[in-house]
Order: structure tokens, then sequence, then C-alpha cells
């Protein structure tokens, strides 16, 4: 327990699930061990894990990232070389980031020491531009809770050009369906929609899953911040706004 910060267990115990563009399941926000020497305790048993990882890709589980899902409306696409490349794994892993962003910032490990880095444009691989300033300190708001990612959506985006962009609305009621079987705790849903409540299979499929106790939390979207600058009104789920507080970081290169 987290006794001395005041806020009791950090989400030990919680499992969170993510429903967006996948997973970087090997990145150390997602490791078994915490960087302030967490030991994740898998709720469904040692090497018990769901998704692609009950299939052909264990390797890319572990006791804290216990589920990786993927549907084949999204996978089915990496058949097209032209875009993802020979032989791309048909798994949940994340090719857009977004799904690994949102993750970190719900569940992401404590990290000690972590260098910021900023985004190499055009690169094929990489792992960013140093730019020399380090955190002491970084987590997700419960970063002991274990994560299951469900990938309902492509890397790419739409409105960007991409051939291959935003989300599947089919993948993401299997996905609603599925979190639902795993009895996970916590559903994130930072994708955009919402709407009429009741003319939408999403919508409804969240009423499901709060008839199933299973907490939603949904992004209110990218407006703002007037009134009425949200289309999530479903009154079962909470819809949940971005703010800016107002820091900024500064250091001498």
């Amino acid at each position: 327990a987290a006794q001395d910060s005041g806020v009791g267990t950090y989400g030990e115990g919680v499992v969170v699930g993510i429903i967006d563009s996948g997973i970087n399941t090997d990145h150390p926000s997602f490791s078994a061990v915490a960087g302030d020497g967490y030991v994740h305790i898998n709720p469904f048993g040692s090497g018990v894990y769901l998704g692609d990882c009950a299939g052909d890709f264990s390797n890319l589980c572990n006791s804290k990232l216990i589920g990786v899902y993927s549907y084949p409306v999204i996978t089915d696409e990496y058949a097209d070389t032209d875009v993802f490349g020979i032989d791309l794994p048909r798994n949940g892993e994340d090719y857009g980031g977004h799904g690994s962003h949102v993750a970190g910032t719900a569940a992401g490990n404590i990290l000690l020491n972590t260098p910021e880095s900023l985004p190499e444009l055009g690169a094929i691989e990489s792992d960013g531009i140093a730019t020399g300033f380090v955190f002491d300190r970084i987590s997700g708001v419960a970063p002991r809770a274990n994560i299951i990612s469900y990938q309902v959506c492509w890397g790419g985006r739409e409105d960007a050009g991409d051939t291959y962009g935003d989300c599947s609305g089919a993948a993401i009621n299997a996905a609603i369906e599925d979190a639902m079987q795993d009895q996970v705790d916590i559903i994130n849903y930072s994708i955009s929609g919402g709407g009429q409540p009741w003319n939408s299979s999403t919508e409804l499929a969240f009423l499901a899953a709060q008839n199933a106790g299973i907490f939603v939390a949904t992004s209110a979207g990218n407006s703002g911040p007037s009134a009425g600058s949200t289309v999530k009104y479903a009154p079962w789920y909470t819809a949940v706004a971005a703010s800016e507080h107002g820091r900024s970081i500064s250091y001498q290169k």
C-alpha cells in the first residue's frame, strides 16, 4: 500500500481495459516490474493471459499487461504490404501510439529518472529524440493496476490522409463484449463518437457494461470549453474532459 502518499493502493487489484489502437507491449510503463520495484501480480494466475497472448503471442503479455486483443477487421489489412511491410504480426501491438498514450495515462507504471523524448518525423524506426530533460518520476493515475488492451483502431488517421485510419465500430462493440467477459473493473475509451445514446450500438454496449458493474470512462471530445461542446450524452458512463495545468517544461540546452 502507498500509505506514505495518501492515495491508497495506486490501483492495486484493479483491472483496466483500454479500448484503443493497441499497446506498446515492451514499454517499461507496462512491464511486470515497475521502476519503483513494485512486482505486479496477475489476478488470473501466473502465465494465464487473454487475447493474442492466449494464442501465438504469449510473449506480448506479463503480470502487468495480462491481455492483448486484436480483431480481424483491423489486422486483416496488414496483408497490404505496400503500407504495412512484409510479415507484420497480426496482433494487438500499437502502431499509432494513441492506445499506448492513454494506457500509460490511466495505469502506466511508476518510472524513475525518465528522459523526455520527442517524435522523430519520417523515421521508419525510432525511440525518439532525447531533449536532455529528465523527469524524476512519472506514472499513470493507477500505476499498480493490471491492463488488458483491446485494439479497435488502425494506427493512422483519415483526416491526415492515411490509407488505414480511425476505428472500427464492429471491433469496438466486440471489444466491449470481450471486456465484459473478462470482468474488467474499468473501461477507458478515449475515442470520438457519441450522439443520441439510444441510436448507437456502441453507446448501448456501454450501457450493458455499466449493468455488468464496469465503470466506463470516455473522453468528452476535443471541442470546447463552450457549453454543449461534447456529444458524449449517455448518463451511464463518465465523460471526462481534458484540461491544461498551466505548467511548462523549461531547461537549459
